[in-house]
């Protein structure tokens, strides 16, 4: 965070000091704008999810982060498009819809789909999961050391 908050005070500095020297007015009362665009253009390609809610559609969960009462951290692939990191509002309905999901999921190279109706409601798809699965196996170890 240290790098990009440099970053924009670089930029910033450089963009007075160029307003500074040209004395023009037309630069000089544009100069807030600008600073805001170059903080814009530093904090996009920094992994930081979007400030605004995903678009109405048809999604594929490339990934996912939970955090109970927080927020859900959603990596969202729509179509042939790159991906786009959000952060979705914490619901506990939400969270477990996606979780199991999620799980359901597993193992099928394919994430979750979720559908986005564009009011804030998600619905998300997939296969449920797995139950009744056999019961591990302990392992043996390895090397035995007498107690003594």
């Amino acid at each position: 965070m240290t790098l990009l908050a440099s970053t924009w005070l670089g930029l910033a500095v450089l963009l007075c000091t160029f307003a500074w020297f040209s004395k023009r007015r037309v630069i000089g009362l544009s100069l807030p704008f600008a600073v805001c665009l170059a903080a814009l253009a530093v904090y996009l390609p920094t992994g930081s999810p979007r400030f605004t809610k995903p678009p109405a559609g048809d999604y594929t969960v490339v990934g996912a982060d939970i955090v109970p009462n927080v927020g859900i951290w959603v990596l969202l692939k729509e179509g042939g498009n790159p991906p786009v990191f959000y952060r979705l509002p914490w619901s506990a309905a939400q969270g477990d819809a996606l979780q199991q999901a999620m799980d359901g999921a597993q193992g099928t190279g394919q994430g979750p789909h979720v559908k986005i109706d564009g009011e804030g409601g998600e619905a998300y798809d997939g296969d449920p999961p797995t139950v009744g699965n056999p019961p591990k196996t302990p392992e043996v170890p390895a090397i035995s050391i007498p107690a003594g």
